[in-house]
């Protein structure tokens, strides 16, 4: 079982960063145009991840949240490679 267990642990440590290499996260790409990845946070409903093309997140993020609707509000995640 400990053996088991050990296995899955490291083999979640090296997946874990291979994910997260598909987004740009840094401060700067907030401030790029390009499709932005988003966690859409909803409030009665199930939340989800969407992309949103845009000139900045900001735009990107408005433009989501309009579409979104009055419940949920989209939380920046990355810019998309």
């Amino acid at each position: 079982m400990k053996k088991t267990v050990s296995t899955l642990a490291v083999i979640a440590m090296f997946s874990l960063p291979q994910a997260a290499v598909a987004l740009d996260s840094g401060f700067d790409a907030m401030s790029q145009s390009g499709n932005h990845q988003f966690y859409v946070w909803c409030t009665g409903k199930d939340d989800y991840t969407a992309a949103q093309s845009g000139d900045n997140a900001k735009a990107a993020q408005l433009a989501l949240a309009a579409k979104s609707g009055k419940n949920c509000w989209p939380v920046w995640q990355g810019l998309e490679n």
